[in-house]
């Protein structure tokens, strides 16, 4: 890989630009509308050509497209680039609708492009020994578990207003639930398909937002685990993390204090695994390299287009639910 653009240069946009640099890739370029977020980027991330133009941008030799832009503008920024042959790394979610994925889905294919779509909790290391814990039957049989994700949406980006960021719009892909659908991908990593979803979304605070600003939902897997999953732009106190219900045992996941602690029956003690500090954070650094493994040497990613649009479509099941006050089952939006 020689060349990637940067679509969407807010801070999530900055951060894959440092992190592809730093992983050797330096033919990096930028656009974006907003001149200010240009001229930071290519001051702190060692972006080479910034444009103001898509269109100009894009006609460009690049062989990668990070798509960092609010949620609304995913798919279609992503067709154009699929149809010339760009691959891609979709900020998530995939989209706030499923229009246009099943075209994105077929140039894909024909033009044999990797389709990555960033759900890196997956890349957490404390995350990826979660797994083996749970797949290795470490607390038996998996019955239930409680997700939360929870902090406030204003001590996000203390550098400029909330109400002007992207999360506070509706219409823009923002709120809990959707940019929170890291726990959604999560759940269905770990536990398998959901069926289906009851929800209950809206706004609870003060915060002057169109987007909501809390989402709780109960969800039934496909292999019968049941699950809780709260998210919320409220919380002062930032709380992220999980509780696993098996028949052998607990498992709680603290993503803030990176940290698992697993709850024996046979002894009825506790132990506790601790994990660097910057647990989370590496975790773009494990994802951007696993994409550049994928497309340099074929090697196989943790999430793709069909995963992403699974979250999505539960994202949009829950939504329903919600709507009509009853449980939907997902794919039947």
């Amino acid at each position: 890989m020689d060349t990637i653009i940067i679509i969407g240069c807010g801070s999530i946009g900055r951060r894959h630009a440092k992190v592809f640099f730093n992983l050797g890739v330096k033919n990096i370029y930028a656009v974006d509308i907003n001149k200010e977020r240009l001229e930071l980027i290519q001051k702190e991330c060692n972006v080479k050509k910034v444009f103001t133009n898509l269109s100009e941008a894009l006609s460009e030799k690049i062989d990668c497209a990070i798509i960092a832009t609010p949620p609304h503008l995913h798919s279609e920024i992503a067709l154009k680039c699929a149809n010339l042959k760009i691959h891609l790394f979709i900020e998530k979610p995939i989209s706030v609708t499923t229009n246009g994925l099943d075209e994105l889905n077929k140039l894909c294919s024909k033009n044999n492009l990797t389709c990555y779509v960033s759900y890196c909790y997956r890349y957490i290391p404390s995350v990826v020994q979660l797994k083996k814990y749970i797949d290795s039957n470490k607390i038996g049989k998996i019955l239930s578990y409680r997700l939360w994700i929870s902090s406030y949406l204003p001590d996000w980006h203390p550098w400029e207003d909330y109400r002007s960021y992207y999360m506070a719009f509706k219409e823009q892909g923002g709120g809990a639930l959707y940019d929170e659908s890291h726990g959604i991908d999560l759940v269905r990593w770990l536990f398998g398909e959901i069926n289906s979803v009851q929800s209950n979304i809206g706004n609870v605070s003060n915060l002057e937002i169109s987007s909501d600003d809390i989402a709780i939902l109960i969800s039934d897997h496909e292999n019968g685990i049941k699950g809780s999953s709260h998210f919320d732009l409220l919380g002062r106190s930032p709380q992220i993390g999980m509780e696993i219900i098996g028949a052998d045992g607990t498992i709680i996941w603290d993503r803030i204090n990176p940290s698992i602690k697993i709850y024996d029956v046979t002894t009825k003690k506790w132990f506790e695994e601790l994990f660097e500090a910057d647990d989370t954070v590496s975790s773009y650094k494990y994802q951007a390299q696993a994409f550049i493994d994928n497309i340099n040497n074929g090697k196989k990613l943790k999430n793709n287009l069909d995963s992403g649009r699974k979250t999505l479509e539960v994202l949009l099941a829950s939504i329903a639910s919600n709507e009509e006050g009853s449980r939907k089952l997902v794919n039947k939006v």
